[in-house]
C-alpha cells in the first residue's frame, strides 16, 4: 500500500525549508511531475547518505555514451537523457506518469 504525506512549503528557501517554486522549477527542469521530482530528490539524498544501498535504474553518463556510440549514424534513432526532450508538452508527461503508475499495481 502506498503511503502519503502532506508537504508544507516555506515562503522562502532556507537550509531546512523549501519553496513550492523550487519544487516546480526542479520538476520542469527534469521533465517530470512535482510528485516524481520529490521522489527523485529523496532518492538522491538517500543515495548520498547510504551509498551501499544504491540501485541505479538510470544509465550512467558512461553507459549513455556507450549506447550512443552503438547507434548507426545513418538512422534517425537517438538516445535521450531526459523525458522532457521526448514529452515537450507538460500534459504529455502527466499522462505518461499516470500510465506508468499502472505498471506497478498488481
Amino acid at each position: 500500500m502506498a503511503h502519503a504525506i502532506t508537504v508544507r512549503f516555506d515562503d522562502e528557501k532556507t537550509i531546512t525549508g523549501a519553496t513550492h517554486f523550487a519544487l516546480k522549477r526542479i520538476a520542469e527542469h527534469l521533465g517530470v511531475s512535482q510528485n516524481k521530482a520529490v521522489h527523485i530528490a529523496i532518492n538522491r539524498l538517500y543515495d548520498q547518505f547510504f551509498p551501499e544501498g544504491v540501485a541505479h535504474d538510470m544509465p550512467t553518463p558512461e553507459e549513455l555514451a556507450a549506447v550512443r556510440g552503438r547507434i548507426p549514424h545513418e538512422t534517425s534513432t537517438h538516445v535521450v537523457d531526459s523525458l522532457s526532450k521526448v514529452f515537450a508538452d507538460p500534459q504529455d508527461r502527466v499522462r505518461m506518469d499516470a500510465s506508468m503508475s499502472t505498471f506497478s499495481k498488481p
